[in-house]
């Protein structure tokens, strides 16, 4: 890997690897903690605590974000979540998020 400018610019953000046990477990408990309360969550999104009313799959979480229907990846806890599972993936407490944007140029 050069340093030197060859046309081509990569930008990787790589949070910190996360306890994959502990990640776990947050999302098994998701389903037993906060039945029927009302109660906000939130979770990290690129570096930043963002506060949510309740749980949100990663395509609501994109909706929201005004990135629906662009070309994004998007990362939870490590993991690159592929875009068939948004609409399934369930953030929960604490989830750290990474969104990257996909673009152009030469």
């Amino acid at each position: 890997m050069g340093t030197g400018g060859t046309g081509h610019q990569t930008v990787a953000h790589v949070p910190s690897a996360p306890d994959t046990t502990q990640a776990a477990l947050r999302h098994a408990d998701a389903g037993l903690l906060g039945k029927g309360d009302n109660a906000g969550m939130h979770i990290i999104l690129n570096g930043e605590r963002l506060d949510l009313d309740a749980a949100q799959s990663i395509s609501e979480l994109l909706v929201a974000r005004g990135l629906a229907g662009r070309r994004v990846a998007v990362e939870v806890n490590g993991d690159i979540v592929p875009r068939g599972r948004h609409d399934e993936h369930r953030l929960v407490e604490g989830d750290r998020v990474e969104i990257v944007h996909a673009l152009g140029g030469g």
